[in-house]
């Protein structure tokens, strides 16, 4: 019999050993994951405001994915010029969306633009 309780107690002690480490290593996954979101986040907000200088603020609205081909994508709502645009950026700018007014390259480079990302952080780029 005691051989038997030795034996459950250490399976029990094992299963929750293993619990404990998926749980963390999940943990530590999600974190990183979040992590390259606001990454990705910040290069497409500063890669959009490069086309659009004029732009107010720039809100996700969602962490952002992979679509099936591996290309990163999020949903924005931009503010240009008082009106808001529903739009879907890439890492590397804009993909597509509502039509966007013709861009002003006139703008001055230091106009400042309010950045809301998906886990409600703000920032103004200049």
């Amino acid at each position: 019999m005691k051989k038997n309780k030795k034996g459950l107690v250490f399976s029990l002690l094992s299963v929750l050993m293993l619990v404990l480490i998926l749980a963390i290593g999940g943990k530590v996954y999600m974190s990183n994951k979040e992590n390259e979101n606001i990454a990705n986040q910040r290069t497409a907000a500063l890669a959009f405001k490069e086309i659009h200088p004029e732009v107010e603020e720039i809100k996700f609205v969602e962490q952002g994915s992979r679509a099936g081909s591996g290309t990163w994508t999020v949903g924005v709502d931009v503010v240009i010029n008082g009106k808001k645009y529903d739009e879907i950026f890439v890492k590397d700018g804009l993909m597509g969306g509502e039509p966007l007014p013709q861009s002003n390259k006139n703008v001055s480079t230091e106009k400042t633009t309010k950045v809301v990302y998906s886990n409600g952080k703000e920032e103004v780029l200049k």
